[in-house]
């Protein structure tokens, strides 16, 4: 018997985030702790909102798109700086609840062990892609003889002929910035909540093809009332467990159904500006093309990664039903028969998840999404010409 433990990385942001004061340890905060919280709120939407004033006022159409298209971002990201830091109480008991179980093979413990290992390796890329992007949007301003950012935004002072309004105002683009990381982080912890479901729904299928089978390898020495009692006792663990299961994805998609709908509503607009800002050339110089194609790095990474898992979690509970005719149905009694029929009828019921009781967290979604901006790029790429 093994048992799973939250992965040492995730256990790293959740220290970061309280040793910055931003998560308590207490079961009820600080009067400081809420107060940096509500500032961190209040002032990350002043940069959606500094973008969405940008992009209205711009002298041209292209920067217009780049601006709302770079606003709508940002205010996603707002979102869910909002729930990672007002929902602590939850995240910790969905990561508890859903990452912390047990495996009873060696070799089911090593495969669970073997997805997690190359998630974090792909969090780890994530991760200094987003510090590399950061960087440069940073440290552009000094590049080149003129001051300038690499995207324009609405300051209250003239940045541009003031040299206290531009260190101003490089203070507020770069504050953004590192407050941007909380929101990215938070992404990570719900990928790693979904790839949990859906690597439970395949240990739980290798349990249940391994029902009655003894983990010591003793099952020559057991006699067959023996073996048919074991049976009977991993089938109704197998039935708890999985009831357990479908609670816990539930709970999850409760959780997170209404930020999951405002990225599906949005994405389809990011993709489709990343993709027309990269197709015109809107950019003036190199480094604008890369905050282009990072946009759309970003936004096909953020909608693939949670259709991918959530297309993951339909998949293995699927399969389920295969699972369950591949153990050793034969020779059982006829209470243990009947349990297994009526067991079997329930898991061809695949586990989709429905975001706003509506669209399916599939791949089929992502392709759909992709589809509807292809569209809407042909219909600016007309308008262009």
């Amino acid at each position: 018997m093994h048992s799973t433990r939250v992965h040492k990385v995730i256990n790293q942001i959740i220290s970061l985030f309280r040793r910055i004061g931003l998560w308590h340890g207490e079961d009820i905060a600080t009067a400081t702790q809420l107060g940096l919280k509500s500032f961190c709120c209040i002032y990350h939407w002043l940069l959606p909102i500094s973008f969405a004033i940008g992009s209205i006022t711009s002298e041209t159409v292209d920067e217009s798109i780049f601006l709302a298209e770079i606003s709508i971002i940002a205010g996603v990201l707002t979102v869910k700086n909002m729930m990672l830091l007002w929902n602590q109480k939850s995240i910790m008991g969905l990561l508890d609840r859903i990452c912390v179980f047990s495996i009873r093979n060696d070799e089911d413990f090593a495969f669970f062990n073997g997805k997690v290992e190359k998630f974090i390796k792909f969090v780890i890329v994530f991760a200094y892609s987003t510090i590399t992007g950061s960087l440069g949007c940073i440290l552009f301003p000094f590049v080149g003889k003129q001051k300038t950012f690499v995207m324009d935004f609405a300051f209250p002072l003239d940045w541009r002929n003031s040299e206290i309004g531009f260190w101003m105002a490089y203070l507020f683009y770069t504050s953004e910035n590192v407050l941007t990381f909380l929101p990215l982080t938070f992404s990570v912890v719900i990928w790693y909540l979904l790839l949990h479901c859906s690597l439970r729904y395949k240990i739980l299928g290798m349990e249940i093809r391994n029902m009655g089978c003894a983990t010591g390898g003793g099952k020559s020495k057991m006699s067959f009332k023996k073996q048919q009692a074991i049976f009977h006792q991993d089938l109704m663990a197998s039935i708890a467990a999985h009831l357990h299961l479908r609670e816990l994805i539930d709970e999850l998609e409760s959780f997170l159904s209404k930020l999951f709908l405002l990225q599906l509503a949005t994405s389809g607009l990011c993709i489709c500006g990343s993709i027309y800002c990269l197709a015109f050339d809107v950019a003036v110089n190199f480094v604008e093309r890369i905050v282009h194609a990072y946009s759309l790095f970003y936004g096909l990474a953020e909608l693939f990664m949670i259709t991918y898992l959530g297309n993951e979690i339909l998949l293995s509970s699927s399969r389920l039903t295969y699972s369950l005719f591949e153990s050793e149905l034969i020779g059982q009694p006829y209470s243990t028969q009947k349990c297994i029929i009526i067991f079997g009828e329930y898991l061809k019921q695949s586990h989709e998840m429905l975001i706003g009781k509506l669209y399916p967290l599939t791949l089929e979604t992502f392709s759909k999404i992709l589809n509807s901006s292809y569209s809407l790029f042909n219909i600016l790429k007309n308008t262009k010409q």
